[in-house]
């Protein structure tokens, strides 16, 4: 999803309608399963007032990347950040914090910034208990 929501958002290429969908149906399969265990998520985050986890230099630094190699950027990269932030925002929360919940490996900009979880199964019980989490 993030590598549509850059390319949408940074990328000066024709708009296409199946990389806007792939993201779509992206962040509202990870609410839907981030309700199935019970995640806490906004339905409906809007950015700036839901923050999302991924900087602005860190966006800066990937779209420098792309300029080094030669991937022709849009020209206003403040406009390229709100439009990236704002796909963004519909599915960083789910994202990160079913990382958390899966203990998923390593991986940039995601698990990389999950809170820790903490798993405690109940004894004498079939369902372990989850304990909740807050991320800011």
């Amino acid at each position: 999803m993030d590598a549509a929501a850059l390319i949408t958002a940074v990328v000066d290429v024709p708009r296409e309608a199946q990389r806007e969908l792939c993201i779509r149906a992206g962040y509202l399969c990870l609410r839907k399963v981030a309700a199935y265990f019970k995640v806490e998520i906004d339905s409906k985050p809007t950015f700036p007032a839901t923050p999302i986890s991924i900087t602005r230099a860190e966006f800066d630094a990937v779209c420098d990347q792309l300029t080094a190699t030669g991937v022709p950027l849009k020209p206003d990269r403040d406009k390229a950040w709100l439009d990236f932030a704002r796909w963004r925002v519909n599915y960083d929360r789910a994202l990160i914090l079913l990382c958390a919940l899966t203990m998923a490996p390593d991986a940039l900009w995601s698990s990389d910034r999950a809170p820790q979880y903490q798993f405690r199964p109940l004894f004498g019980k079939r369902k372990p208990q989850v304990q909740r989490f807050n991320m800011p």
